[in-house]
């Protein structure tokens, strides 16, 4: 042991007050090892770390995406499904007859209608050298980020079956929002031809869409909805999904019927506080509640929010004169919902979506009679747009850099062109049919005679060449969801969802 007394004359300065520490006492110290790295030390760098051999995890789990996962699946061995719907068993003719006479005779009435297959997909590499390392919780590199990788396609997957829409990107197959859309306006002769405005007109109006206007879930909206599904259209419901923020806002309301009496015998002897719903009994049936964070999933953005992907557009570029105005409009949904509001605009590819534009900086009020229409173009880079998010601050918020922006719609280039929802070309109006910061539920019967997801290719990882010292491999799925009888799916929009802080 080095007598630190005869050598202090040989020490400089920082090395002789470190030795000083350590005459005093030996200690485990608070530092990690990499702390006391190339210097004296009087106790801490000896320790062996400790280290939790589990990982912790926090992002979502597999668990949390229900509406893929429990969705019914069908092996498809070509990249184009077809399938013929029944759409009447015939007409509304006369049946009765005189003796003898032969019944008038009426045609049943077909659809045919096809599904294309879509890809979907990410990667992942991991070194040679991260391969050999001992990690703690026992798995190797490799193992690790394919369970990664798959969890963050499935995640994807989940979050597009519902919200992906062909004719924002062609890459892109129809989640069942768009197919219920699509499904819908067949029943009034088919979307061919459409213009957005009557597109949405026709969906909005429908008896399987009903309006929460921003209020949080009633029994009698989910009653209407079941009426819609059992009575208009002669299906069936085995569940209501939504995100469980719809959920936490919808059990408040039952809070104040569990109550406590004070001074009463055993009241609060073992009470359990709060309320959990978990069936909702309509006229129809029980209707078990499905809950899933990333159904109808809306992230909100800050004004100055960056491009996710550097091959995404180059960001919006706002009108220099008039980038937004209000016009009085008899199709309004701004009634209930008159305040002044924010707008902002993204760009978006299959890669991604561009840096945010703020389209106003100054509160833009819109009265109970008003609509909003907004003027942007493409911006000029690398890669073009393919259609345009908007987005939309909640009434009165305190400035626009504070307020989060919500995604509300997304217009392609050429619906732009046209004119959005009866805008003039080259704007986009906004009659708030969907309200910033809601969400939807949908109600409907997880058969396979309703819904699908054809998988051409399950989910698969696929190995790369070995080109380097590392590996690389691809998670892969081929596939697309599918409304068979869309009219018998039934979606409540606009519902208010709990704030958290």
């Amino acid at each position: 042991m080095t007598d630190l007394y005869n050598f202090q004359g040989d020490m400089n300065g920082e090395d002789l007050a470190r030795a000083e520490e350590l005459m005093k006492a030996m200690e485990a110290g608070s530092g990690t090892g990499r702390d006391y790295d190339n210097t004296l030390h009087n106790g801490p760098g000896l320790k062996t770390e400790s280290l939790d051999a589990v990982t912790k995890v926090l992002a979502q789990r597999m668990e949390h995406l229900v509406f893929h996962q429990t969705m019914p699946k069908q092996r498809i061995y070509n990249t184009v499904h077809e399938y013929n719907q029944l759409f009447k068993y015939g007409e509304d003719i006369g049946i009765f007859n005189s003796e003898g006479e032969t019944p008038a005779f009426t045609d049943s009435q077909y659809r045919r209608k096809s599904a294309v297959t879509k890809f979907t997909g990410v990667g992942g590499q991991v070194t040679h050298p991260a391969m050999l390392a001992k990690y703690a919780d026992g798995k190797n590199a490799l193992q690790r980020e394919v369970e990664n990788k798959t969890i963050l396609l499935m995640t994807l997957l989940n979050q597009k079956t519902v919200n992906a829409n062909s004719s924002k990107g062609d890459k892109e197959f129809d989640g069942v929002f768009r197919l219920h859309e699509k499904g819908l306006a067949d029943i009034v002769g088919g979307i061919e031809g459409m213009s957005s405005e009557q597109v949405l007109d026709t969906y909005f109006n429908d008896v399987a869409v009903i309006d929460g206007d921003g209020e949080i879930l009633s029994d009698g909206l989910v009653e209407s909805s079941m009426q819609a599904v059992v009575n208009d259209r002669f299906g069936m419901a085995d569940r209501i999904i939504a995100p469980p923020s719809v959920w936490s806002a919808y059990v408040t309301q039952f809070h104040e019927s569990k109550r406590f009496i004070p001074g009463m015998s055993g009241a609060i002897v073992g009470a359990t506080t709060g309320q959990s719903v978990n069936d909702i009994q309509t006229q129809f049936g029980k209707l078990p509640i499905k809950s899933d964070i990333f159904f109808d999933y809306r992230k909100p953005k800050k004004y100055n929010a960056i491009t996710t992907s550097d091959k995404a557009p180059a960001k919006p570029v706002k009108d220099g004169s008039t980038p937004i105005a209000v016009n009085t409009d008899a199709k309004t949904n701004f009634t209930n919902h008159a305040g002044t509001y924010f707008y902002a605009v993204t760009a978006k590819n299959r890669y991604g979506e561009s840096a945010i534009e703020p389209i106003n900086t100054t509160g833009q009020a819109v009265t109970a009679t008003e609509s909003v229409d907004i003027k942007f173009a493409a911006g000029s880079g690398a890669y073009a747009a393919e259609a345009f998010v908007i987005y939309r601050t909640e009434a009165d918020p305190a400035s626009y850099q504070t307020a989060n922006y919500y995604p509300m719609f997304e217009v392609s280039t050429s619906e732009l062109a046209a004119g959005w929802d009866g805008a003039a070309a080259d704007l986009v109006r906004d009659r708030n049919r969907f309200i910033a910061g809601t969400y939807s539920a949908m109600v409907y019967e997880n058969s396979p005679e309703i819904v699908e997801y054809l998988e051409f290719g399950p989910t698969q990882k696929m190995d790369l060449a070995i080109t380097s010292p590392s590996r690389r491999f691809l998670v892969l799925n081929y596939g697309c969801p599918v409304l068979y009888q869309p009219g018998k799916v039934s979606r409540i929009v606009n519902l208010k969802g709990s704030k958290t802080k």
